[in-house]
């Protein structure tokens, strides 16, 4: 009997890149302002960024990029913390996911099967993408085919032909800007998730994960936000997800920790509950210097704490505590230069 696949839009691959991890003792808030400013004043373009509160990041750049920006991280980096460069590596990107838990898990699960090393795994509102070395990417692709069905393209064969050169891509995406304002076309807020966070012992374990995830899909919850962050080796993730409840349902937390620990006997899952999500959708981020730093310095000067941020494709998306939404949301409103008007239903970012 052949297993149905997933229908999905989407599927895009940037090569050419570096990543740094950045592993700080618990309780250092290592992603900062003053962290991001020699990025923002080198004009340091990041294509991918993970950030856990008081623990790690991930972030990634033009692989001729990689060396420079480690140097500058490690003139700003606590003492106590550890950095590590990979080069030769590549982020692809699923969409549109739908904030839909079966798709993201199945993404996971995939890359699992496909023995992929992870580096840094980020999701959007409509995207969900994975840090990899370029030498697996072919495996990857190969095994996403396997699960999934593209609505572009019939085959892997079909896939990377339609692909750019790694440089000419690059230099497509990658621009200056000298706008003052950086300009945005939403900022959405979407308030009452649940964080759940936890600890993986290695990459093996994430396709339990996935599973776990896969099986939220039967709950009706939605999975709006998620990030994992390997240490340096990668012998642990530090996962980081929000679910969002469906409005007829009431606490479902008790469940979702139960279908957590079902696939991942080891784990301890923590909830903070609740916090908010802000979504700042077609902020070219990937491809305009400066917007992490220019971001973290207003929500610095409001005094509001990031719980967790993931920047990918060309979307923001940041965690908060929820006494905290209407200050983040203020300030990110007077930095950046959004549309008066509301943002339409459908609105989402790849």
């Amino acid at each position: 009997m052949e297993i149905k696949r997933i229908r999905i839009g989407g599927l895009k691959v940037l090569e050419g890149g570096a990543c740094v991890v950045s592993s700080s003792p618990r309780g250092e808030d290592c992603l900062s302002a003053r962290l991001a400013a020699p990025l923002a004043q080198s004009k340091i373009n990041l294509t991918f960024l993970t950030h856990v509160a008081g623990d790690r990041e991930v972030l990634c750049t033009a692989g001729e990029a990689g060396e420079a920006a480690l140097t500058l991280l490690k003139t700003h980096t606590a003492p106590q913390g550890s950095l590590q460069l990979q080069s030769g590596t590549a982020v692809l990107s699923l969409y549109p996911h739908d904030k839909r838990p079966e798709i993201i898990g199945n993404f996971i699960r995939s890359l699992a099967r496909a023995r992929v090393i992870i580096h840094g795994l980020a999701s959007s509102p409509s995207a969900i993408s994975v840090v990899l070395s370029a030498r697996r990417k072919k495996a990857a692709v190969q095994q996403l085919f396997e699960d999934f069905q593209f609505s572009s393209f019939e085959s892997p064969k079909d896939f990377f032909e339609a692909q750019p050169p790694p440089r000419e891509y690059l230099e497509k995406v990658v621009a200056t800007y000298q706008e003052k304002v950086i300009k945005v076309y939403w900022i959405v807020p979407q308030p009452d998730l649940d964080l759940w966070g936890l600890s993986i012992s290695s990459s093996e374990i994430l396709e339990g994960f996935a599973n776990a995830l896969m099986d939220l899909a039967d709950l009706g919850l939605k999975v709006p936000f998620l990030v994992a962050l390997p240490g340096l080796g990668s012998k642990e993730f530090i996962v980081a997800c929000s679910t969002a409840r469906p409005l007829s349902a009431g606490d479902q937390g008790l469940e979702v920790r139960r279908l957590l620990k079902q696939h991942l006997p080891e784990a301890r899952p923590m909830r903070l509950t609740p916090v908010a999500g802000l979504f700042l959708h077609g902020p070219h981020f990937g491809d305009r210097y400066g917007i992490v730093h220019t971001m973290l310095e207003a929500l610095e000067g409001a005094h509001v704490s990031l719980l967790a941020l993931s920047c990918t494709i060309s979307s923001i998306s940041l965690l908060v505590r929820q006494q905290e939404l209407a200050a983040a949301q203020l300030v990110l409103g007077n930095t950046f230069e959004a549309p008066v008007e509301s943002p339409p239903a459908a609105a989402s970012a790849k």
